[in-house]
Protein backbone atom coordinates (compact mmCIF):
# COMPACT_ATOMS: atom_id res chain seq x y z
CA UNK A 1 0.00 0.00 0.00
CA UNK A 2 2.96 2.53 0.65
CA UNK A 3 4.57 1.96 -2.76
CA UNK A 4 1.04 2.14 -4.20
CA UNK A 5 0.52 5.44 -3.07
CA UNK A 6 3.66 7.07 -2.94
CA UNK A 7 4.06 5.41 -6.52
CA UNK A 8 7.08 3.65 -5.30
CA UNK A 9 9.41 0.31 -6.13
CA UNK A 10 10.74 -1.99 -3.67
CA UNK A 11 14.17 -1.09 -5.10
CA UNK A 12 13.30 2.39 -4.45
CA UNK A 13 13.42 1.75 -0.61
CA UNK A 14 15.24 -1.17 0.51
CA UNK A 15 18.47 -0.28 2.39
CA UNK A 16 17.83 3.20 1.74
CA UNK A 17 18.29 5.87 4.69
CA UNK A 18 15.23 6.96 5.34
CA UNK A 19 15.82 10.75 5.91
CA UNK A 20 18.06 10.85 2.66
CA UNK A 21 14.93 8.70 0.51
CA UNK A 22 12.89 11.90 2.12
CA UNK A 23 15.22 14.33 0.88
CA UNK A 24 15.39 12.83 -2.58
CA UNK A 25 11.39 12.78 -2.89
CA UNK A 26 11.06 16.40 -3.00
CA UNK A 27 9.84 16.46 0.62
CA UNK A 28 10.03 19.70 2.22
CA UNK A 29 12.76 20.10 4.56
CA UNK A 30 10.46 21.45 7.21
CA UNK A 31 8.68 18.25 7.31
CA UNK A 32 11.73 16.16 7.04
CA UNK A 33 12.81 17.90 10.33
CA UNK A 34 9.64 17.22 12.03
CA UNK A 35 9.85 13.43 10.76
CA UNK A 36 13.67 13.05 12.13
CA UNK A 37 13.03 15.51 15.48
CA UNK A 38 9.97 12.68 15.96
CA UNK A 39 12.43 9.78 15.20
CA UNK A 40 15.01 11.15 17.88
CA UNK A 41 12.05 11.68 20.27
CA UNK A 42 10.51 7.91 19.72
CA UNK A 43 13.92 6.28 20.44
CA UNK A 44 14.77 8.49 23.28
CA UNK A 45 11.26 8.09 25.56
CA UNK A 46 10.84 4.50 24.15
CA UNK A 47 7.16 5.71 23.42
CA UNK A 48 5.02 6.35 20.20
CA UNK A 49 5.38 9.45 18.66
CA UNK A 50 2.59 10.28 16.24
CA UNK A 51 1.30 13.81 14.56
CA UNK A 52 -0.18 14.46 11.15
CA UNK A 53 1.57 15.76 8.02
CA UNK A 54 0.54 16.46 4.86
CA UNK A 55 2.10 15.99 1.54
CA UNK A 56 1.42 18.24 -0.93
CA UNK A 57 2.71 16.77 -3.92
CA UNK A 58 0.40 13.97 -3.58
CA UNK A 59 -2.63 15.33 -1.85
CA UNK A 60 -2.72 13.06 1.05
CA UNK A 61 -2.99 13.69 4.50
CA UNK A 62 -1.50 11.08 7.03
CA UNK A 63 -1.51 10.37 10.40
CA UNK A 64 1.68 9.07 11.47
CA UNK A 65 2.95 7.07 14.41
CA UNK A 66 6.96 6.14 14.89
CA UNK A 67 7.24 3.39 17.36
CA UNK A 68 10.82 2.07 18.47
CA UNK A 69 11.21 -1.55 18.78
CA UNK A 70 13.33 -2.93 21.45
CA UNK A 71 14.26 -5.84 23.02
CA UNK A 72 16.61 -6.23 25.96
CA UNK A 73 17.16 -2.85 25.55
CA UNK A 74 18.84 -3.36 22.47
CA UNK A 75 17.46 -1.27 19.70
CA UNK A 76 15.97 -3.71 16.63
CA UNK A 77 14.24 -1.06 14.26
CA UNK A 78 11.75 1.83 13.96
CA UNK A 79 8.36 0.96 12.93
CA UNK A 80 6.33 3.88 10.87
CA UNK A 81 2.93 3.45 10.43
CA UNK A 82 1.17 5.63 7.97
CA UNK A 83 -2.56 6.18 8.47
CA UNK A 84 -4.30 7.92 5.11
CA UNK A 85 -6.57 10.40 6.74
CA UNK A 86 -7.21 12.40 3.66
CA UNK A 87 -10.60 11.84 3.44
CA UNK A 88 -11.87 12.74 7.03
CA UNK A 89 -9.71 15.91 7.00
CA UNK A 90 -11.67 16.71 3.93
CA UNK A 91 -15.63 15.82 5.86
CA UNK A 92 -14.25 18.17 8.43
CA UNK A 93 -13.28 20.95 5.89
CA UNK A 94 -16.81 20.22 4.80
CA UNK A 95 -18.35 20.75 8.07
CA UNK A 96 -16.45 23.52 8.70
CA UNK A 97 -17.62 25.54 5.80
CA UNK A 98 -20.75 24.23 6.04
CA UNK A 99 -21.28 25.60 9.54
CA UNK A 100 -19.77 29.26 8.52
CA UNK A 101 -22.44 29.24 6.06
CA UNK A 102 -24.79 28.51 8.44
CA UNK A 103 -23.49 30.95 11.10
CA UNK A 104 -23.23 33.87 8.45
CA UNK A 105 -27.35 33.02 7.08
CA UNK A 106 -27.84 33.26 11.23
CA UNK A 107 -25.89 37.27 11.13
CA UNK A 108 -27.14 38.07 8.00
CA UNK A 109 -31.17 37.09 9.65
CA UNK A 110 -30.04 39.21 12.86
CA UNK A 111 -28.88 42.52 10.02
CA UNK A 112 -32.43 41.57 8.58
CA UNK A 113 -33.91 42.09 12.03
CA UNK A 114 -31.89 45.42 12.55
CA UNK A 115 -33.09 47.05 8.99
CA UNK A 116 -36.87 45.99 9.92
CA UNK A 117 -36.73 46.85 13.26
CA UNK A 118 -35.00 50.76 11.89
CA UNK A 119 -37.79 50.95 9.43
CA UNK A 120 -40.41 50.70 11.92
CA UNK A 121 -38.71 53.11 14.89
CA UNK A 122 -37.89 55.73 12.63
CA UNK A 123 -40.76 55.39 10.38
CA UNK A 124 -43.30 56.48 13.58
CA UNK A 125 -41.02 59.37 14.79
CA UNK A 126 -40.72 60.99 11.05
CA UNK A 127 -44.41 61.13 10.82
CA UNK A 128 -44.64 62.37 13.94
CA UNK A 129 -41.72 65.17 12.95
CA UNK A 130 -43.77 65.60 9.66
CA UNK A 131 -47.11 66.45 11.78
CA UNK A 132 -45.32 68.85 13.92
CA UNK A 133 -43.76 71.16 10.85
CA UNK A 134 -47.45 70.87 9.38
CA UNK A 135 -48.33 72.19 12.96
CA UNK A 136 -45.92 75.16 12.78
CA UNK A 137 -46.45 76.41 9.26
CA UNK A 138 -50.15 76.70 10.16
CA UNK A 139 -49.06 78.60 13.32
CA UNK A 140 -46.53 80.58 11.15
CA UNK A 141 -49.44 81.16 8.79
CA UNK A 142 -51.63 82.14 11.49
CA UNK A 143 -49.00 84.79 13.25
CA UNK A 144 -48.43 86.54 10.26
CA UNK A 145 -51.75 87.38 9.02
CA UNK A 146 -52.52 88.35 12.84
CA UNK A 147 -49.36 91.14 12.54
CA UNK A 148 -51.27 94.37 11.97
CA UNK A 149 -54.39 92.71 13.14
CA UNK A 150 -56.01 95.33 15.84
CA UNK A 151 -57.91 92.19 17.23
CA UNK A 152 -54.99 90.35 18.25
CA UNK A 153 -53.63 91.51 21.70
CA UNK A 154 -50.35 90.36 23.06
CA UNK A 155 -51.65 87.57 24.95
CA UNK A 156 -53.18 85.85 21.44
CA UNK A 157 -49.15 86.74 20.44
CA UNK A 158 -47.93 84.86 23.32
CA UNK A 159 -50.78 81.80 22.76
CA UNK A 160 -49.08 81.40 19.72
CA UNK A 161 -45.59 81.35 20.61
CA UNK A 162 -46.27 79.06 23.67
CA UNK A 163 -47.86 76.44 20.96
CA UNK A 164 -44.61 76.83 18.01
CA UNK A 165 -42.42 76.04 21.56
CA UNK A 166 -44.32 73.08 22.48
CA UNK A 167 -44.45 71.82 18.60
CA UNK A 168 -40.47 72.21 18.53
CA UNK A 169 -40.61 70.10 22.06
CA UNK A 170 -42.09 67.40 20.23
CA UNK A 171 -39.55 67.25 17.38
CA UNK A 172 -37.03 67.66 20.01
CA UNK A 173 -38.07 64.77 21.38
CA UNK A 174 -38.76 62.73 18.42
CA UNK A 175 -35.21 63.67 16.73
CA UNK A 176 -33.93 62.54 20.40
CA UNK A 177 -35.88 59.17 20.02
CA UNK A 178 -34.39 58.79 16.43
CA UNK A 179 -30.95 59.36 17.51
CA UNK A 180 -31.41 56.92 20.15
CA UNK A 181 -32.44 54.26 17.29
CA UNK A 182 -29.57 55.29 14.67
CA UNK A 183 -26.72 54.67 17.46
CA UNK A 184 -28.26 51.60 19.15
CA UNK A 185 -28.76 49.68 15.33
CA UNK A 186 -25.57 51.26 14.26
CA UNK A 187 -23.57 49.98 17.41
CA UNK A 188 -24.85 46.22 16.56
CA UNK A 189 -24.93 46.43 12.67
CA UNK A 190 -21.08 47.29 13.20
CA UNK A 191 -19.50 45.18 15.64
CA UNK A 192 -21.96 42.00 14.00
CA UNK A 193 -18.14 41.08 12.84
CA UNK A 194 -16.08 43.05 15.76
CA UNK A 195 -15.25 42.09 19.54
CA UNK A 196 -15.94 45.16 21.52
CA UNK A 197 -15.26 44.44 25.22
CA UNK A 198 -16.83 47.28 27.10
CA UNK A 199 -18.62 48.20 30.12
CA UNK A 200 -22.18 48.94 30.11
CA UNK A 201 -25.12 48.90 32.56
CA UNK A 202 -28.17 47.17 32.40
CA UNK A 203 -29.88 50.48 31.64
CA UNK A 204 -28.53 50.61 28.22
CA UNK A 205 -28.93 46.84 27.82
CA UNK A 206 -32.60 47.07 28.17
CA UNK A 207 -33.09 50.24 26.40
CA UNK A 208 -31.20 48.49 23.31
CA UNK A 209 -33.31 45.59 23.48
CA UNK A 210 -36.29 47.50 23.96
CA UNK A 211 -35.39 49.45 20.47
CA UNK A 212 -34.67 46.51 18.56
CA UNK A 213 -37.49 44.56 19.38
CA UNK A 214 -40.30 46.56 19.36
CA UNK A 215 -41.36 45.83 15.59
CA UNK A 216 -41.27 42.25 16.33
CA UNK A 217 -43.54 42.53 19.14
CA UNK A 218 -45.98 44.47 18.00
CA UNK A 219 -46.76 42.63 14.77
CA UNK A 220 -46.83 39.60 16.77
CA UNK A 221 -49.36 41.42 19.48
CA UNK A 222 -47.22 40.10 22.19
CA UNK A 223 -45.89 42.35 25.30
CA UNK A 224 -42.85 42.25 26.91
CA UNK A 225 -43.24 42.84 30.70
CA UNK A 226 -39.44 44.38 31.93
CA UNK A 227 -38.92 43.72 35.65
CA UNK A 228 -36.62 45.31 36.76
CA UNK A 229 -35.21 43.52 40.47
CA UNK A 230 -32.16 45.72 40.92
CA UNK A 231 -30.54 48.76 40.22
CA UNK A 232 -30.74 49.43 36.51
CA UNK A 233 -27.27 51.35 37.13
CA UNK A 234 -25.38 47.44 37.55
CA UNK A 235 -22.21 47.71 35.07
CA UNK A 236 -21.52 44.93 33.08
CA UNK A 237 -18.64 43.97 31.32
CA UNK A 238 -18.22 42.63 27.91
CA UNK A 239 -19.58 42.45 24.18
CA UNK A 240 -22.83 44.29 24.65
CA UNK A 241 -23.74 43.93 21.19
CA UNK A 242 -23.33 39.59 21.53
CA UNK A 243 -25.53 40.12 24.56
CA UNK A 244 -28.22 41.97 22.92
CA UNK A 245 -28.40 39.20 20.13
CA UNK A 246 -28.42 36.51 22.79
CA UNK A 247 -31.34 38.04 24.56
CA UNK A 248 -33.26 39.26 21.34
CA UNK A 249 -32.78 36.01 20.19
CA UNK A 250 -34.43 34.36 23.24
CA UNK A 251 -37.57 37.17 22.64
CA UNK A 252 -38.24 36.11 19.19
CA UNK A 253 -38.19 32.31 19.98
CA UNK A 254 -40.82 33.26 22.41
CA UNK A 255 -42.76 34.91 20.48
CA UNK A 256 -42.82 32.14 17.86
CA UNK A 257 -43.79 29.76 20.54
CA UNK A 258 -46.66 31.04 20.53
CA UNK A 259 -47.54 30.47 16.71
CA UNK A 260 -48.99 33.80 15.74
CA UNK A 261 -51.81 33.27 18.93
CA UNK A 262 -52.05 37.30 19.69
CA UNK A 263 -52.36 38.83 23.29
CA UNK A 264 -49.72 37.09 24.94
CA UNK A 265 -46.86 38.16 27.19
CA UNK A 266 -43.35 37.50 27.79
CA UNK A 267 -41.69 38.62 30.77
CA UNK A 268 -37.80 39.88 30.74
CA UNK A 269 -36.60 39.64 34.39
CA UNK A 270 -32.77 41.35 35.58
CA UNK A 271 -32.02 39.90 39.04
CA UNK A 272 -29.33 40.10 41.18
CA UNK A 273 -28.02 37.32 43.11
CA UNK A 274 -24.88 36.97 44.88
CA UNK A 275 -22.32 38.20 42.85
CA UNK A 276 -23.86 37.27 39.22
CA UNK A 277 -26.77 39.32 37.13
CA UNK A 278 -29.64 36.93 36.16
CA UNK A 279 -31.84 37.81 32.73
CA UNK A 280 -34.75 35.45 32.75
CA UNK A 281 -36.99 35.13 29.48
CA UNK A 282 -39.77 33.65 30.43
CA UNK A 283 -43.09 32.73 28.04
CA UNK A 284 -45.99 31.05 28.97
CA UNK A 285 -46.58 29.03 25.20
CA UNK A 286 -46.63 25.40 26.40
CA UNK A 287 -42.96 24.42 26.76
CA UNK A 288 -40.73 22.60 24.71
CA UNK A 289 -40.87 19.03 23.38
CA UNK A 290 -38.51 16.29 25.37
CA UNK A 291 -36.69 15.36 22.47
CA UNK A 292 -35.81 19.56 22.38
CA UNK A 293 -34.72 19.50 25.73
CA UNK A 294 -32.34 16.75 26.10
CA UNK A 295 -30.33 17.77 23.28
CA UNK A 296 -30.41 21.69 24.02
CA UNK A 297 -27.13 23.43 24.05
CA UNK A 298 -25.47 20.25 23.11
CA UNK A 299 -26.04 20.56 19.38
CA UNK A 300 -27.95 22.68 16.94
CA UNK A 301 -31.54 21.16 17.15
CA UNK A 302 -34.45 23.59 16.14
CA UNK A 303 -38.23 23.29 16.44
CA UNK A 304 -38.89 25.48 13.35
CA UNK A 305 -38.61 22.81 11.00
CA UNK A 306 -36.95 23.70 7.78
CA UNK A 307 -37.55 27.21 8.85
CA UNK A 308 -34.63 26.93 11.27
CA UNK A 309 -30.98 26.35 11.77
CA UNK A 310 -30.51 25.26 15.37
CA UNK A 311 -27.90 28.03 15.41
CA UNK A 312 -29.77 30.35 16.98
CA UNK A 313 -29.62 28.97 20.73
CA UNK A 314 -26.48 27.08 20.50
CA UNK A 315 -24.49 30.37 19.20
CA UNK A 316 -26.43 31.71 22.61
CA UNK A 317 -24.59 29.48 24.96
CA UNK A 318 -21.00 29.56 23.13
CA UNK A 319 -21.40 32.88 23.25
CA UNK A 320 -22.49 33.52 26.98
CA UNK A 321 -19.61 30.98 28.15
CA UNK A 322 -16.90 32.54 26.00
CA UNK A 323 -17.68 36.69 26.27
CA UNK A 324 -18.85 36.24 29.68
CA UNK A 325 -17.78 33.43 31.05
CA UNK A 326 -21.28 32.99 32.47
CA UNK A 327 -24.06 30.06 31.86
CA UNK A 328 -27.16 29.56 30.31
CA UNK A 329 -29.90 27.06 32.29
CA UNK A 330 -33.80 26.71 31.57
CA UNK A 331 -36.69 25.65 33.15
CA UNK A 332 -39.92 24.53 30.75
CA UNK A 333 -42.90 22.31 31.79
CA UNK A 334 -45.24 20.75 29.20
CA UNK A 335 -48.58 23.05 28.79
CA UNK A 336 -47.11 26.13 30.95
CA UNK A 337 -44.03 27.53 29.34
CA UNK A 338 -40.50 27.95 29.50
CA UNK A 339 -37.83 30.28 31.11
CA UNK A 340 -34.32 31.19 29.64
CA UNK A 341 -31.77 32.28 32.31
CA UNK A 342 -28.86 33.78 31.35
CA UNK A 343 -26.15 34.15 33.89
CA UNK A 344 -23.39 36.55 33.94
CA UNK A 345 -20.91 37.20 36.68
CA UNK A 346 -19.99 40.72 37.75
CA UNK A 347 -16.93 41.53 38.98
Amino acid sequence: TFLDIFKLSPEDIRSKNFIKFLQQKDISSQAISKINQSIKRANDTETTVSFEQQFVKIRKYFRIEITPINSDNNSLGTLFLLKDITQHKEDMETIKNNQDILMERERLASLGQLIGGIAHNLKTPIMSISGAAEGLTDLVKEYDSSIGDPEVTNEDHHDIAKDMREWIEKIKTYTAYMSDVITTVKGQAVTLSEEQVVSFDIDELVKRVDILMKHELKNALVVLNVQMNTSSSTTLHGNIVSLVQVINNMISNSIQAYNGVPNKEINFIIDKKENDIILSIQDFAGGLPKEVEEKLFKEMITTKGKNGTGLGLFMSYSTIRAHFNGNITFETEQGKGTTFHIIIPIE
